[in-house]
Protein backbone atom coordinates (compact mmCIF):
# COMPACT_ATOMS: atom_id res chain seq x y z
CA UNK A 1 0.00 0.00 0.00
CA UNK A 2 1.47 3.56 -1.03
CA UNK A 3 1.19 7.38 0.13
CA UNK A 4 -0.88 8.46 -2.89
CA UNK A 5 -1.47 11.86 -2.27
CA UNK A 6 -0.12 14.64 -4.16
CA UNK A 7 1.67 17.39 -3.28
CA UNK A 8 -0.60 20.43 -4.80
CA UNK A 9 -4.02 18.25 -2.91
CA UNK A 10 -2.04 18.59 0.86
CA UNK A 11 -0.86 22.91 -0.45
CA UNK A 12 -4.26 23.04 -1.31
CA UNK A 13 -5.88 21.81 1.86
CA UNK A 14 -3.34 23.61 4.08
CA UNK A 15 -3.96 26.79 1.86
CA UNK A 16 -6.48 29.93 3.74
CA UNK A 17 -6.82 33.56 3.18
CA UNK A 18 -5.32 35.40 6.13
CA UNK A 19 -7.67 38.17 7.18
CA UNK A 20 -6.99 40.71 9.51
CA UNK A 21 -10.65 40.01 11.29
CA UNK A 22 -12.88 36.53 11.64
CA UNK A 23 -12.48 34.59 8.77
CA UNK A 24 -15.09 34.63 5.67
CA UNK A 25 -18.43 32.67 6.22
CA UNK A 26 -18.56 29.48 4.21
CA UNK A 27 -20.97 29.12 1.47
CA UNK A 28 -21.65 25.36 2.25
CA UNK A 29 -22.13 23.90 5.75
CA UNK A 30 -21.12 20.33 6.30
CA UNK A 31 -23.63 19.01 9.11
CA UNK A 32 -21.61 16.84 11.79
CA UNK A 33 -24.43 14.30 13.27
CA UNK A 34 -24.37 11.70 16.27
CA UNK A 35 -23.51 8.60 14.43
CA UNK A 36 -26.86 7.32 15.65
CA UNK A 37 -28.47 9.35 14.04
CA UNK A 38 -26.90 8.70 10.46
CA UNK A 39 -28.99 7.14 7.49
CA UNK A 40 -28.31 3.59 6.25
CA UNK A 41 -26.89 5.77 2.55
CA UNK A 42 -25.01 8.20 4.97
CA UNK A 43 -22.96 5.48 6.97
CA UNK A 44 -22.21 3.60 3.35
CA UNK A 45 -21.00 7.14 2.16
CA UNK A 46 -18.67 6.98 5.28
CA UNK A 47 -17.74 3.45 4.95
CA UNK A 48 -17.41 3.57 1.06
CA UNK A 49 -14.95 6.84 1.56
CA UNK A 50 -12.90 5.68 3.99
CA UNK A 51 -12.33 2.66 2.34
CA UNK A 52 -10.95 4.59 -0.23
CA UNK A 53 -8.83 6.77 1.99
CA UNK A 54 -7.19 3.69 3.07
CA UNK A 55 -6.67 2.14 -0.44
CA UNK A 56 -4.87 5.65 -0.92
CA UNK A 57 -2.70 5.94 2.11
CA UNK A 58 -4.70 8.71 3.92
CA UNK A 59 -4.77 6.77 7.09
CA UNK A 60 -1.35 6.08 7.39
CA UNK A 61 -0.89 10.10 6.83
CA UNK A 62 -2.59 10.96 9.35
CA UNK A 63 -1.41 8.48 11.49
CA UNK A 64 2.25 9.91 10.64
CA UNK A 65 1.39 13.46 11.21
CA UNK A 66 -0.60 12.57 14.79
CA UNK A 67 2.64 10.71 15.75
CA UNK A 68 5.42 13.21 14.37
CA UNK A 69 3.22 16.25 16.17
CA UNK A 70 2.27 14.47 19.49
CA UNK A 71 4.67 15.24 22.57
CA UNK A 72 3.75 19.60 21.11
CA UNK A 73 0.49 19.24 20.79
CA UNK A 74 -0.75 17.68 23.94
CA UNK A 75 -0.65 19.21 27.06
CA UNK A 76 -0.23 22.53 26.17
CA UNK A 77 -2.86 24.81 24.43
CA UNK A 78 -2.08 23.65 20.82
CA UNK A 79 -4.23 20.55 21.90
CA UNK A 80 -7.91 22.10 20.90
CA UNK A 81 -7.08 24.13 17.74
CA UNK A 82 -4.67 21.35 16.36
CA UNK A 83 -6.79 18.65 16.77
CA UNK A 84 -10.18 20.62 15.82
CA UNK A 85 -8.10 22.02 12.76
CA UNK A 86 -6.64 18.08 11.97
CA UNK A 87 -10.10 16.53 12.00
CA UNK A 88 -11.64 18.89 9.58
CA UNK A 89 -8.52 18.31 7.49
CA UNK A 90 -9.46 14.89 7.59
CA UNK A 91 -12.61 15.47 6.69
CA UNK A 92 -11.96 17.94 4.03
CA UNK A 93 -9.71 15.22 2.32
CA UNK A 94 -13.02 12.73 2.40
CA UNK A 95 -14.95 15.49 0.89
CA UNK A 96 -12.59 15.58 -1.86
CA UNK A 97 -13.36 11.57 -2.27
CA UNK A 98 -17.24 11.82 -1.80
CA UNK A 99 -18.59 15.77 -1.25
CA UNK A 100 -21.50 13.95 0.36
CA UNK A 101 -19.13 12.81 3.16
CA UNK A 102 -19.83 14.11 6.72
CA UNK A 103 -17.58 13.32 9.62
CA UNK A 104 -19.98 12.17 12.64
CA UNK A 105 -19.82 12.05 16.14
CA UNK A 106 -20.39 9.85 18.84
CA UNK A 107 -22.32 11.20 22.30
CA UNK A 108 -19.51 9.49 24.43
CA UNK A 109 -21.96 10.35 27.39
CA UNK A 110 -24.55 8.37 26.54
CA UNK A 111 -22.62 5.41 26.98
CA UNK A 112 -19.92 6.90 29.89
CA UNK A 113 -21.05 3.69 32.68
CA UNK A 114 -20.07 0.76 30.13
CA UNK A 115 -18.88 1.73 26.76
CA UNK A 116 -18.03 -1.62 25.31
CA UNK A 117 -22.04 -1.92 25.67
CA UNK A 118 -22.42 0.95 22.96
CA UNK A 119 -23.75 0.06 19.72
CA UNK A 120 -21.17 2.60 18.28
CA UNK A 121 -18.74 -0.37 18.86
CA UNK A 122 -20.74 -3.26 17.25
CA UNK A 123 -20.83 -4.57 14.01
CA UNK A 124 -23.11 -2.57 12.46
CA UNK A 125 -21.18 0.71 13.14
CA UNK A 126 -17.68 1.02 14.25
CA UNK A 127 -16.83 -2.55 15.72
CA UNK A 128 -16.18 -3.90 18.76
CA UNK A 129 -12.89 -5.17 20.41
CA UNK A 130 -9.50 -6.89 19.07
CA UNK A 131 -9.42 -10.55 18.57
CA UNK A 132 -7.02 -12.86 18.98
CA UNK A 133 -3.19 -13.25 20.19
CA UNK A 134 -3.12 -10.03 18.29
CA UNK A 135 -6.44 -8.11 19.17
CA UNK A 136 -7.09 -7.87 15.62
CA UNK A 137 -10.84 -5.55 15.28
CA UNK A 138 -12.62 -8.01 12.80
CA UNK A 139 -15.98 -6.55 12.72
CA UNK A 140 -17.64 -2.95 11.62
CA UNK A 141 -16.35 -0.62 9.21
CA UNK A 142 -12.31 -1.28 9.31
CA UNK A 143 -13.25 -4.63 9.55
CA UNK A 144 -10.09 -6.72 9.38
CA UNK A 145 -7.78 -3.42 7.84
CA UNK A 146 -4.12 -3.80 7.63
CA UNK A 147 -2.63 -0.33 8.67
CA UNK A 148 0.95 0.67 7.43
CA UNK A 149 2.35 3.09 9.91
CA UNK A 150 4.26 2.72 12.51
CA UNK A 151 4.81 -0.81 10.68
CA UNK A 152 2.04 -3.10 8.76
CA UNK A 153 -0.40 -4.86 11.46
CA UNK A 154 -3.46 -5.32 12.31
CA UNK A 155 -5.78 -2.44 13.56
CA UNK A 156 -6.00 -3.08 17.34
CA UNK A 157 -8.25 -2.64 20.11
CA UNK A 158 -7.51 -4.61 23.40
CA UNK A 159 -10.15 -2.74 26.12
CA UNK A 160 -8.98 -1.65 29.46
CA UNK A 161 -10.85 -4.52 31.28
CA UNK A 162 -11.12 -7.27 29.47
CA UNK A 163 -14.22 -7.41 27.66
CA UNK A 164 -15.47 -4.01 29.34
CA UNK A 165 -14.07 -0.69 29.44
CA UNK A 166 -14.01 1.27 32.44
CA UNK A 167 -16.50 4.18 33.45
CA UNK A 168 -15.37 7.57 31.63
CA UNK A 169 -16.92 10.27 32.61
CA UNK A 170 -20.72 11.74 33.05
CA UNK A 171 -22.43 14.56 30.89
CA UNK A 172 -22.78 16.35 34.76
CA UNK A 173 -18.94 16.25 35.58
CA UNK A 174 -17.79 17.68 31.91
CA UNK A 175 -20.81 20.57 31.98
CA UNK A 176 -19.05 21.42 35.99
CA UNK A 177 -16.22 21.57 34.02
CA UNK A 178 -17.26 24.03 31.72
CA UNK A 179 -18.83 26.21 34.28
CA UNK A 180 -15.63 26.41 36.09
CA UNK A 181 -13.49 27.02 33.72
CA UNK A 182 -12.83 31.01 32.47
CA UNK A 183 -9.82 30.22 30.76
CA UNK A 184 -8.61 28.19 27.71
CA UNK A 185 -5.35 26.54 30.48
CA UNK A 186 -8.33 25.55 32.72
CA UNK A 187 -10.48 23.95 30.26
CA UNK A 188 -7.91 22.47 28.19
CA UNK A 189 -5.89 21.09 30.97
CA UNK A 190 -9.76 19.44 32.05
CA UNK A 191 -10.63 18.28 29.06
CA UNK A 192 -7.58 16.43 28.09
CA UNK A 193 -6.93 14.79 31.35
CA UNK A 194 -10.89 13.97 31.57
CA UNK A 195 -13.20 12.74 29.25
CA UNK A 196 -10.28 13.03 26.11
CA UNK A 197 -7.66 10.63 27.83
CA UNK A 198 -9.63 8.12 29.40
CA UNK A 199 -11.64 7.23 26.24
CA UNK A 200 -8.10 6.51 24.40
CA UNK A 201 -7.09 4.95 27.64
CA UNK A 202 -10.16 2.66 27.31
CA UNK A 203 -10.39 1.41 23.79
CA UNK A 204 -6.75 0.86 23.75
CA UNK A 205 -4.94 -0.87 21.06
CA UNK A 206 -3.90 1.31 18.03
CA UNK A 207 -5.77 4.37 19.81
CA UNK A 208 -3.55 4.19 22.52
CA UNK A 209 -0.61 5.23 20.55
CA UNK A 210 0.97 8.11 19.34
CA UNK A 211 -0.43 6.85 15.93
CA UNK A 212 -3.79 6.35 17.21
CA UNK A 213 -5.45 8.03 14.23
CA UNK A 214 -5.32 4.55 12.19
CA UNK A 215 -8.56 3.92 14.25
CA UNK A 216 -11.39 5.74 12.58
CA UNK A 217 -12.80 6.10 16.07
CA UNK A 218 -10.38 8.65 16.54
CA UNK A 219 -12.19 11.39 14.41
CA UNK A 220 -15.72 10.58 15.82
CA UNK A 221 -13.96 10.88 19.54
CA UNK A 222 -12.38 14.10 18.58
CA UNK A 223 -15.28 15.21 16.81
CA UNK A 224 -17.28 14.69 20.26
CA UNK A 225 -14.28 16.73 22.13
CA UNK A 226 -14.60 19.64 19.68
CA UNK A 227 -18.27 19.83 19.99
CA UNK A 228 -17.89 20.42 23.33
CA UNK A 229 -15.73 22.74 22.59
CA UNK A 230 -17.53 24.81 20.76
CA UNK A 231 -20.84 24.95 23.17
CA UNK A 232 -17.94 26.33 25.49
CA UNK A 233 -17.00 29.12 23.16
CA UNK A 234 -20.67 29.65 22.43
CA UNK A 235 -21.52 30.10 26.11
CA UNK A 236 -19.39 33.56 26.37
CA UNK A 237 -15.85 32.21 25.19
CA UNK A 238 -16.14 32.40 21.97
CA UNK A 239 -12.33 33.76 21.22
CA UNK A 240 -11.23 32.61 24.96
CA UNK A 241 -7.98 31.57 24.24
CA UNK A 242 -4.26 31.72 26.30
CA UNK A 243 -1.88 28.92 28.04
CA UNK A 244 1.52 27.44 27.83
CA UNK A 245 2.74 26.80 23.95
CA UNK A 246 5.53 24.59 23.00
CA UNK A 247 8.60 24.55 20.33
CA UNK A 248 9.89 27.41 22.68
CA UNK A 249 6.18 29.26 22.55
CA UNK A 250 5.60 30.15 26.32
CA UNK A 251 2.30 32.00 25.51
CA UNK A 252 -0.03 31.13 22.72
CA UNK A 253 -2.53 34.17 21.46
CA UNK A 254 -5.04 33.77 19.27
CA UNK A 255 -1.84 35.28 16.47
CA UNK A 256 -0.05 31.60 17.46
CA UNK A 257 0.20 29.24 14.35
CA UNK A 258 -0.98 25.88 14.75
CA UNK A 259 1.59 23.51 14.20
CA UNK A 260 1.91 21.58 10.94
CA UNK A 261 -1.22 23.54 9.72
CA UNK A 262 -0.54 27.39 8.27
CA UNK A 263 -3.18 28.92 10.05
CA UNK A 264 -3.68 30.90 13.08
CA UNK A 265 -5.35 30.18 16.21
CA UNK A 266 -8.15 32.73 15.51
CA UNK A 267 -8.73 30.73 12.14
CA UNK A 268 -10.29 28.21 13.53
CA UNK A 269 -12.25 30.15 16.36
CA UNK A 270 -15.43 30.01 14.58
CA UNK A 271 -17.27 27.10 13.22
CA UNK A 272 -19.36 28.18 9.87
CA UNK A 273 -15.89 30.41 8.78
CA UNK A 274 -12.83 30.24 6.73
CA UNK A 275 -11.86 26.27 6.14
CA UNK A 276 -13.99 25.44 9.65
CA UNK A 277 -17.41 24.72 7.20
CA UNK A 278 -19.11 22.36 9.64
CA UNK A 279 -21.88 22.44 12.27
CA UNK A 280 -23.07 20.16 14.89
CA UNK A 281 -26.27 18.79 14.93
CA UNK A 282 -27.89 17.65 18.29
CA UNK A 283 -28.10 13.71 19.03
CA UNK A 284 -31.90 13.01 18.46
CA UNK A 285 -32.28 9.55 20.48
CA UNK A 286 -30.72 10.46 23.34
CA UNK A 287 -31.31 13.48 25.85
CA UNK A 288 -28.17 15.92 25.82
CA UNK A 289 -27.13 17.43 28.65
CA UNK A 290 -25.14 20.32 26.89
CA UNK A 291 -27.95 21.12 24.53
CA UNK A 292 -29.96 23.97 24.59
CA UNK A 293 -33.39 21.78 23.61
CA UNK A 294 -32.89 19.14 26.92
CA UNK A 295 -31.10 22.02 29.37
CA UNK A 296 -30.06 20.20 32.43
CA UNK A 297 -30.25 23.57 35.14
CA UNK A 298 -33.81 22.35 36.01
CA UNK A 299 -32.18 19.43 37.62
CA UNK A 300 -29.11 21.32 39.02
CA UNK A 301 -31.37 23.81 40.88
CA UNK A 302 -32.38 20.68 43.28
CA UNK A 303 -29.67 20.65 44.54
CA UNK A 304 -28.06 21.79 47.97
CA UNK A 305 -27.05 25.24 47.43
CA UNK A 306 -24.18 24.68 48.40
CA UNK A 307 -23.24 21.90 46.34
CA UNK A 308 -24.83 23.60 43.66
CA UNK A 309 -22.47 26.76 43.73
CA UNK A 310 -19.78 24.86 44.33
CA UNK A 311 -19.78 22.33 41.27
CA UNK A 312 -21.99 24.88 38.99
CA UNK A 313 -21.05 28.61 39.71
CA UNK A 314 -23.35 29.75 36.51
CA UNK A 315 -26.60 27.54 37.12
CA UNK A 316 -25.83 28.73 40.91
CA UNK A 317 -25.88 32.76 40.27
CA UNK A 318 -28.96 31.74 37.84
CA UNK A 319 -30.74 30.33 40.04
CA UNK A 320 -29.76 32.75 42.95
CA UNK A 321 -30.91 35.67 40.33
CA UNK A 322 -34.45 33.91 39.88
CA UNK A 323 -34.40 33.13 43.90
CA UNK A 324 -35.09 29.54 42.89
CA UNK A 325 -32.43 27.89 45.30
CA UNK A 326 -33.28 25.40 47.84
CA UNK A 327 -31.87 25.25 51.74
CA UNK A 328 -28.42 23.20 51.96
CA UNK A 329 -30.77 20.38 52.90
CA UNK A 330 -30.01 17.36 50.86
CA UNK A 331 -32.52 16.50 48.53
CA UNK A 332 -35.36 14.41 50.15
CA UNK A 333 -34.99 11.01 47.67
CA UNK A 334 -32.90 7.72 46.89
CA UNK A 335 -30.99 7.86 44.08
CA UNK A 336 -32.49 5.14 41.60
CA UNK A 337 -29.02 5.41 40.11
CA UNK A 338 -25.83 7.22 41.43
CA UNK A 339 -22.62 8.69 38.98
CA UNK A 340 -20.14 5.74 39.02
CA UNK A 341 -16.60 6.66 39.99
CA UNK A 342 -14.79 7.21 36.33
CA UNK A 343 -11.11 4.92 35.90
CA UNK A 344 -7.99 6.31 36.42
CA UNK A 345 -5.07 6.49 34.40
CA UNK A 346 -2.32 4.53 35.19
CA UNK A 347 1.19 5.26 35.78
CA UNK A 348 2.10 3.30 32.54
CA UNK A 349 -0.53 5.12 30.67
CA UNK A 350 0.83 8.68 31.77
CA UNK A 351 4.29 7.81 31.28
CA UNK A 352 3.26 6.32 27.36
CA UNK A 353 1.33 9.47 26.61
CA UNK A 354 3.63 12.04 28.43
CA UNK A 355 0.80 12.90 30.61
CA UNK A 356 1.58 15.59 33.52
CA UNK A 357 0.88 12.87 36.39
CA UNK A 358 0.28 15.99 38.87
CA UNK A 359 -2.50 17.31 36.14
CA UNK A 360 -3.89 13.87 35.68
CA UNK A 361 -3.97 12.84 39.69
CA UNK A 362 -5.65 16.36 40.39
CA UNK A 363 -8.10 15.83 38.32
CA UNK A 364 -9.23 12.39 39.39
CA UNK A 365 -9.26 13.65 42.68
CA UNK A 366 -12.09 16.33 41.42
CA UNK A 367 -13.96 13.99 40.22
CA UNK A 368 -13.77 11.81 42.78
CA UNK A 369 -15.28 14.49 44.98
CA UNK A 370 -17.98 15.69 42.31
CA UNK A 371 -18.88 12.11 42.59
CA UNK A 372 -19.27 11.65 46.42
CA UNK A 373 -20.99 15.31 46.48
CA UNK A 374 -23.41 14.43 43.69
CA UNK A 375 -24.20 11.05 45.10
CA UNK A 376 -24.95 12.57 48.72
CA UNK A 377 -27.06 14.87 47.43
CA UNK A 378 -29.38 12.07 46.09
CA UNK A 379 -28.97 13.26 42.68
CA UNK A 380 -30.13 11.51 40.02
CA UNK A 381 -28.24 11.41 36.80
CA UNK A 382 -30.03 11.59 33.31
CA UNK A 383 -27.72 8.88 31.99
Amino acid sequence: MHLLFSVPLVACLLSHNVLAARPKKCESITTRKEVRDLSSSEWRTIKDTIEKMQDLGWFRFYASIHEVYFPVVHGVSQFLPFHRRFVRYFEMTAQRINPDFALPYWNEFADYRNPADSSVLSDRLLGGNGQGPNKCVMDGVQANWTMTYPNEHCLQRNYSDGDSIKPWYSAEFIQSIMQRSDTMADFRDRMENSQHGLAHLGVRGDMSTKHSANDFLFMLHHAFIDRIWSIWQDDGHRTTFDGPGSMGEEEMTLDSKILFFQDTVEDVMYLGRGQMCYEYDEPSSEPDLLSKRDNINSDLTSLPHDVLCKWYPKSCDQATSDNTTESTAPIAHIALKQLPLPAEISQEAMEMHGFDPAAVQRMADEARKFVEDMNAAGFVPKY
